[in-house]
């Protein structure tokens, strides 16, 4: 790729103001109005590229590929990836949680659009990072933790799955308090089942016990009723109907849109 895409022979004539746009990208994810956020990103974008300024170019593509990812634009969604990498190639030091967590990001997204195994490099590449700069009870390490496990998973690694997921599920019992266990959990649950998985009593026992720890975990009445909550009941309701517990799956939706609802969507 060349040094012009990727920005780094220019010389920045000024930065965009990352964290306010941040703050205003939580708020509108948080009341759900995914309209306005594509169009601040886009906005951003511009405004970026017109300052040569590759950081805040770089954050706003890492937003973006998150963005299309949700709104299921394979397109969008693979272009933005491959400039973000594009990016990182000339300005990664190996010494970045923020880059890895953007490497993350690209792989998780080349995932979502059926691009597994060219993904994992990048994976690999944020859990070196990750492992060796994090502290072992970090969220962040958490999230890795899971996302790697789902792309092991469809690749058949199903020893490293499992094995992957529990160290997620060990960090994010350590920390207390956080909805991401559910998902830990729904994800296992999913991992579980296959089609030698019906039928089989023990696969289904195991399937429903971790459906159930899920649904103990959102629960947890210490949680926050955030926008975060929302996503993830959200995450968890599409497992919930997958596996036939349907009552379950429609109250996740319910307290979803309350959220939305009070956050002024």
């Amino acid at each position: 790729m060349s040094e012009e895409k990727c920005c780094c022979s220019k010389e920045p004539l000024g930065s965009i103001p990352i964290m306010r746009i941040f703050d205003r990208l939580d708020m509108l994810f948080d009341k759900k109005d995914m309209a306005e956020a594509g169009r601040l990103l886009e906005y951003w974008e511009k405004e970026a590229r017109a300052l040569n300024d590759r950081r805040g170019l770089l954050e706003i593509l890492s937003e973006q590929v998150g963005y299309y990812r949700s709104m299921e634009d394979k397109e969008k969604g693979l272009r933005a990836v491959e400039e973000a990498l594009s990016i990182l190639d000339c300005t990664d030091d190996g010494d970045s949680v923020a880059n890895a967590t953007i490497y993350l990001n690209c792989a998780t997204t080349m995932k979502a659009f059926d691009k597994t195994a060219e993904a994992m490099p990048y994976y690999e590449k944020a859990k070196e990072v990750y492992e060796r700069l994090l502290p072992n009870d970090d969220v962040r390490l958490a999230g890795f933790y899971n996302n790697y496990a789902t792309a092991l998973d469809d690749l058949g690694r199903d020893a490293e799955t499992k094995e992957t997921y529990y160290k997620a599920v060990d960090i994010l019992k350590r920390i207390g308090g956080c909805s991401e266990l559910a998902v830990t959990y729904v994800n296992l649950a999913l991992s579980a089942h296959s089609e030698e998985s019906i039928g089989d009593e023990e696969k289904e026992k195991e399937i429903e016990e971790l459906l159930m720890l899920a649904y103990d975990c959102l629960n947890d009445e210490k949680l926050a009723r955030d926008g975060n909550y929302a996503r993830t009941c959200e995450k968890c309701a599409t497992v919930f109907g997958f596996f036939g517990y349907f009552l379950d799956k429609q109250e996740l939706e319910r307290r979803a849109k309350e959220i939305y609802e009070a956050n002024g969507n």
